[in-house]
């Protein structure tokens, strides 16, 4: 039996931990006839203030980080001193897009956020040694430059122009840290300053959590809000110890965890509630007369295309030997993408407002120049620098007008994400053989990405062909480094990190579930009503937020040389529970829907002792978050009961830590080290759902696979050449299997 097809739903994107989604809206809405036809009954009170409806908006606000780590570094003092910590404080601004549903004064919703910032802090430590004439400073400066989230909100009216919000979801940060030694002779000797500085961009995804008020400012179009939020990134810094006995001087560096509070205030603007024409068996109104042609819906698609990106650094040759005067200048790269995508329009009238999420294999790559050396005899070496970009990742908002029925014009923005394989090569080559060794260093990089698209009709409303152009900005990928000498003369060198971007055209086909028609005249559809039909005893319609806990287990199959031999291979399992936060729309059997999800884990393990006399190494891998931004497609075979696939972005934070022990007659050491990675890749799975007493509660259970790729970088060798020896390392892949069970509470239209 067909249920209803007018549901507002916005698709989620990425988010980690667990999800409090909140938002509040008063829809006092008009009153149904419950027993007299069309033209008996006068219209009832306009509604005084609706939420409902996809907004977008921008924002600006200030901000305050705390990075409370413990860096030690006893082999550049006689002394021991520690760098305790960073704390940094400065401005954001950017904007967010989101789709609110309204139950009464109970108002719910997701929202994407993207900002720019430049919170920034720094600091040191020196020392002064060489009776007085010498200073070393050691500086560590850290400069938050993004900041994105994906979050779920709940409020409540408590009246008809005021929303009091909780929200929470998963978080993003662009945090650039710069590392600096400084050397200073006084009175100067030769050299007088030396200065070596390392500044590197890293991406790291926590959770984010908040409150938050929204008033109307004049009608219901226009909303201000002024928000709290609270983001915690974890662990940024890496964890070390080394002890040796002897007389050593111990060396222990903590981590501590880093966090932003952010206070923002912003406008959005709200497009009108869209009307929907139900079916008649659902509601039992009278026909209303649909537009030729609608876009609202939730659909689903395939696309594929061509891109060409651009990552302008420079690496001076004397880095790897080579003369003065020659470089690596960037790499340009060109290849395919292909991929899925899905998400949800709403229509207002002739503009369309929508939620989308896409994921893609590609296989843009490119190498730079090569630097040649001819070092005589008949020997030369040479090195170049490659990159490979496998995935691309989107979470963006689009906007649109339809100038006739059928054609679609729309600019979208939003998250980005890739993953980036960045590599070199080097190649010695004499006339005893060759030597060529190779680097490949997988990471996941996240941006921004604008463009535009047209999408078409084709020949029904349901199957939709588009063609896109997609810009994506990275912004610096390649570590930047600078090092400076004072002297006769002085000397200065200078690795540029460039800003790496993908241009991507790319054509797609959708199937548009439906349809939600949005009504052009709002006043007959709402109180034109015949008597009404009472719903049917189970729908699976609704914004809905739940629980889950289960078990998993990781796989890791690489192996990295260790001497004379390898490490590597971890397996992993243990427990995991978080929460989960989506909207199902339902066409007839079929229910559609999107869902984020987030939670800590306890799934964690170790690999085999590799051995090489006197070294003992052990690796091991600890997954702290999962979470999903996911499509699901489901079939009811019974009124109460949902087999459904799912599938779309997935995200895991990982501790990776190795314990080596060098077993040194007299003086054996230990040394321990700890490091926070964040990797993403792709979920798939498929589950069951039921109601539980009612259409409110729902139980299900599901099982999840993630595959995150290649996640370890390598190095390999391979020689023809005598008393040098091949070396292959294996970057494996890793995989999650999840089998959980949960408990969502289903918000009723």
């Amino acid at each position: 039996m067909p249920v209803s097809a007018d549901l507002l739903s916005a698709p989620a994107p990425l988010r980690r931990s667990l999800l409090a989604g909140t938002s509040l809206l008063a829809l006092a809405g008009p009153a149904f006839a419950a027993d007299l036809p069309i033209a008996t009954k006068a219209p009832p009170p306009a509604i005084a203030a609706s939420w409902a409806g996809f907004y977008l908006g921008a924002h600006g606000g200030y901000g305050w980080k705390k990075d409370d780590f413990s860096q030690s570094d006893n082999f550049t003092f006689t002394a021991p001193q520690h760098i305790n910590g960073v704390k940094s404080q400065g401005a954001v601004y950017g904007g967010h897009a989101g789709y609110n549903w309204q139950f009464g004064r109970a108002v719910t919703g997701l929202e994407l956020d993207f900002s720019a910032g430049d919170i920034k802090g720094s600091n040191s430590i020196s020392e002064t040694t060489l009776a007085g004439t010498r200073t070393v400073t050691l500086s560590l400066a850290e400069n938050v430059k993004y900041l994105g989230s994906a979050r779920a909100r709940l409020g409540w009216l408590p009246t008809d122009n005021l929303l009091l919000y909780g929200t929470a979801g998963l978080a993003w940060e662009r945090l650039d840290v710069t590392a600096s030694s400084l050397l200073t002779d006084s009175p100067p000797a030769a050299p007088a300053t030396q200065l070596i500085t390392t500044k590197t961009a890293i991406d790291k995804f926590g959770w984010v959590a908040g409150v938050g008020a929204e008033m109307m400012l004049g009608s219901p179009n226009w909303i201000g809000r002024v928000e709290y939020l609270h983001y915690d990134f974890g662990q940024i810094q890496t964890a070390t110890s080394f002890d040796r006995v002897g007389g050593f001087t111990p060396e222990l560096s903590t981590a501590g965890s880093q966090t932003i509070d952010l206070v923002r205030a912003g406008v959005s603007y709200k497009f009108g509630e869209p009307a929907h024409v139900n079916s008649l068996a659902y509601y039992g109104k009278a026909p209303v007369a649909p537009p030729q042609a609608s876009w609202a819906g939730f659909y689903l698609g395939v696309h594929g295309g061509y891109g060409w990106g651009d990552d302008p650094f420079t690496v001076p040759g004397t880095v790897f030997m080579f003369p003065d005067g020659t470089s690596i200048n960037g790499v340009k790269s060109k290849g395919w993408a292909a991929g899925g995508h899905m998400g949800h329009n709403w229509q207002y009238g002739r503009a369309v407002a929508g939620l989308e999420i896409d994921l893609s294999a590609a296989d843009i790559k490119g190498t730079s120049n090569t630097l040649f050396r001819d070092i005589g005899g008949g020997s030369s070496i040479s090195v170049s620098v490659n990159e490979k970009v496998k995935y691309l990742g989107t979470a963006r908002a689009r906007l649109g007008w339809s100038p006739l029925d059928s054609l679609l014009l729309y600019g979208t923005a939003g998250l980005a994400w890739e993953r980036l394989e960045n590599g070199s090569t080097f190649v010695q080559a004499d006339p005893l053989g060759t030597v060529t060794g190779a680097s490949n260093v997988p990471a996941d990089r996240f941006g921004w990405v604008a463009g535009a698209g047209g999408e078409v009709m084709l020949g029904s409303s349901n199957w939709i062909g588009r063609i896109e152009y997609l810009h994506y900005d990275f912004g610096r990928v390649f570590q930047e480094q600078t090092f400076s000498l004072s002297g006769a003369p002085p000397v200065s060198l200078a690795v540029t990190a460039g800003h790496q971007t993908i241009d991507l055209v790319r054509a797609g086909v959708s199937y548009k579930f439906g349809p939600d028609v949005a009504v052009t005249s709002p006043a007959a559809a709402m109180y034109a009503k015949a008597p009404r039909v009472p719903p049917p005893s189970a729908s699976w319609v609704g914004f809905y937020l739940g629980a889950h806990a289960g078990y998993g287990w990781k796989e890791n199959d690489f192996a990295l040389s260790f001497f004379d031999t390898f490490v590597g291979g971890i397996k992993s399992k243990g427990w995991l529970a978080g929460g989960q936060a989506g909207y199902n729309w339902q066409y007839a059997s079929v229910v559609a829907g999107l869902e984020i999800d987030g939670g800590a884990t306890g799934i964690k393990g170790s690999s085999a002792t590799a051995i090489s006399p006197p070294f003992n190494l052990t690796l091991s891998d600890n997954v702290k978050y999962l979470g999903t931004a996911r499509a699901r497609l489901g079939w009811t075979p019974a009124p109460t009961w949902l087999l459904y696939g799912t599938g779309g972005l997935a995200w895991e934070r990982v501790h990776r830590s190795s314990f080596e022990f060098d077993a040194f007659p007299g003086t054996p050491a230990t040394s321990t080290n700890e490091a926070a990675r964040d990797h993403f890749g792709w979920a798939a799975g498929a589950g069951v759902e039921t109601f539980i007493g009612s259409p409110n509660w729902i139980a299900r259970l599901e099982y999840l696979h993630y595959d995150f790729g290649k996640v370890e970088s390598t190095f390999s060798t391979i020689s023809t050449a005598a008393g040098t020896a091949t070396t292959i390392e294996k970057g494996g892949r890793q995989t999650i299997d999840t089998v959980r069970v949960g408990v969502s509470y289903k918000f009723t239209p």
